[in-house]
């Protein structure tokens, strides 16, 4: 199962992809996380840092998959449905343990 994986790996050529960011968005993801772990907010940070990276993504696929239009489709649609519903599930079981009394943003023992 994993040689079947590392080879389909291989063949589409995305071990040798590069990714670039904007700078900028670099900066502002830097200087937001930078407040985040100030303030002790690290669940905001988590969610901050998570919608970065999920536009990121989106850059990369919308310049990987521009060739075919039924592939780009087919990607863009998965992207942001399992987008959402791990965006969703996130934010569900943040405020179930916050709710629960589990999360203690003080970060100090009880």
């Amino acid at each position: 199962m994993f040689r079947q994986v590392w080879l389909w790996y291989q063949a589409s050529g995305l071990g040798h992809t590069m990714i670039s960011i904007p700078a900028m968005e670099g900066i502002v993801l830097l200087i937001l996380l930078t407040i985040c772990m100030l303030f002790r907010t690290g669940q905001t940070g988590l969610v901050i840092a998570y919608i970065f990276t999920y536009r990121w993504g989106l850059l990369f696929g919308e310049h990987y998959f521009a060739g075919d239009m039924r592939l780009y489709n087919i990607f863009i649609t998965s992207y942001i449905v399992f987008g959402i519903l791990v965006l969703t599930l996130a934010l569900v079981a943040m405020m179930a343990a916050a709710r629960s009394g589990g999360y203690d943003p003080s970060g100090r023992p009880e």
